[in-house]
């Protein structure tokens, strides 16, 4: 009864001639790589948007002292700096999405190469990403 107690997940088989550390490890990296590129795409277009924010919040600002002689802060802010670091944060994701889309199959095939893992396998993983 000892030895059906061990799990036989852990051995390579023909049909899986890797083991489950190296599945894991592979797709650590394609997490890992994901994740810098998200970082390197979404903090600068999330800075552009917050600097456009300011930017409209000076302009709105004068129109309504221009047109209305007065300034309303509240909707200054929620349209001048709202509006830009919004649409930042959506730019920023699609961006990001595509910019992973374009890059997960030279990913792949690294660390396939890498690890020793078959690209179908780890095709599964990087649909996740």
């Amino acid at each position: 009864m000892a030895g059906t107690l061990e799990t036989t997940y852990r051995t390579a088989s023909p049909a899986r001639p890797h083991t489950p550390e190296a599945e894991a490890r592979a797709a650590s990296e394609l997490a890992r790589r994901a994740s810098v590129l998200h970082k390197l795409v979404i903090v600068p277009c999330i800075l552009l948007g917050l600097g456009l924010g300011v930017v409209m919040y000076f302009l709105l600002r004068n129109l309504q002292f221009e047109f209305l002689g007065a300034h309303i802060p509240w909707l200054t802010a929620i349209v001048g700096v709202g509006g830009p670091l919004g649409g930042s944060f959506y730019v920023a994701e699609r961006l990001a999405a595509f910019l992973k889309a374009l890059r997960r199959g030279p990913w792949i095939e690294d660390v396939a190469a890498r690890y020793g893992v078959p690209v179908e396998t780890l095709e599964d993983y990087a649909a996740l990403l």
